[in-house]
């Protein structure tokens, strides 16, 4: 987890009568509870609904483009301990994946996922995936599959979450709902080399799925050996045996920026489906220092060859 604190901002494109040109307005939608990692998803069949979250337990919707805002603050019997992630699905519902703290289990022992018909509807108090007695469970990302609604996620498992013995390590898990996130499949742990608990460079985090044109699915992390990449083509069931060495991360992914203090350069992984020339292309961007602690610069590999190979294009 990061506290940084920020105000959230959206910035949204309005199509104004008489003006060639689109106008960007920056809407304001929130600075109370602090809010910061904000993550936000649209409804693909009605754009004017929106759903967004904050931590540690903020939620916000819109139902008119983003123009304006309700907010309010998430509950669940597990407790909502912020990394929040929001997605959407092709129902309409909303998604706000997040961390645990609950009464009486352990904090950040689980992923939560709570569901809403709509936005401004009433949240479910939430399924979740990987608990596993007092080990940690952190940094979830989410994809979803348009034709079933599928939910897929990766996340980190910590054995103790801060610890530095050399006998607790990290690990990449996945685990996917048929049920619009109320129940899930057995965590499986796709990476080969483990990392430490230390939540630093050498711990294996930033895990994003993505989805390819025909199913595939595709996950990159940071870690020990840098960053790294696998894939499954039978929807999860199994992965490639090794983990694919992409590039070095000079510096490691945990470092800070002049003015921001802490950040980290963890990677995204995104796939285009559009049908177009760019079909299949898997994209991954990542930041880091190699060139300084001044000088913090944006990076992007992608892959024509459903990760085969993985070229780097500059930054």
């Amino acid at each position: 987890m990061n506290t940084k604190s920020l105000y959230i901002g959206l910035t949204i494109f309005l199509h104004l009568p008489l003006i060639a040109s689109s106008q960007h307005q920056n809407i304001l939608i929130s600075t109370q509870n602090f809010p910061n990692e904000p993550s936000i998803a649209i409804n693909p069949k009605n754009t004017n609904e929106l759903v967004a979250g904050s931590n540690i337990d903020n939620y916000y919707y819109s139902t008119d483009g983003g123009l304006t805002w309700n907010e309010n603050i998430l509950t669940s019997s597990y407790g909502v301990w912020g990394d929040p992630v929001i997605a959407c699905d092709t129902t309409g519902s909303f998604y706000f994946f997040h961390l645990s703290n609950p009464p009486s289990g352990n904090w950040i022992d689980r992923i939560v996922s709570q569901r809403t018909p709509t936005p401004g509807g009433t949240w479910t108090n939430g399924g979740f995936a990987g608990l596993n007695g007092t080990k940690a469970q952190d940094k979830h990302w989410v994809t979803i599959e348009r034709n079933s609604n599928t939910i897929y996620m990766t996340w980190t498992e910590f054995d103790e979450y801060g610890s530095t013995q050399t006998t607790d390590s990290s690990r990449i898990l996945f685990s996917k709902s048929l049920d619009q996130g109320q129940n899930w499949t057995t965590p499986l742990k796709i990476n080969q080399l483990s990392g430490d608990c230390i939540d630093e460079d050498n711990t294996t985090e930033g895990a994003v799925p993505a989805l390819g044109p025909n199913g595939e699915l595709y996950v990159s992390w940071a870690g020990p050996a840098g960053l790294v990449f696998d894939k499954s083509t039978d929807g999860g069931t199994t992965w490639l045996n090794q983990d694919i060495n992409v590039t070095t991360i000079p510096g490691g992914w945990d470092f800070a920026i002049p003015g921001i203090l802490r950040a980290n350069g963890l990677p995204i992984t995104n796939c285009d489906t559009s049908g177009g020339p760019n079909d299949g292309t898997i994209y991954i961007n990542w930041s880091d220092q190699r060139n300084g602690t001044t000088n913090t610069d944006i990076w992007l590999v992608k892959s024509t060859d459903g990760g085969n190979s993985l070229v780097t294009t500059g930054q």
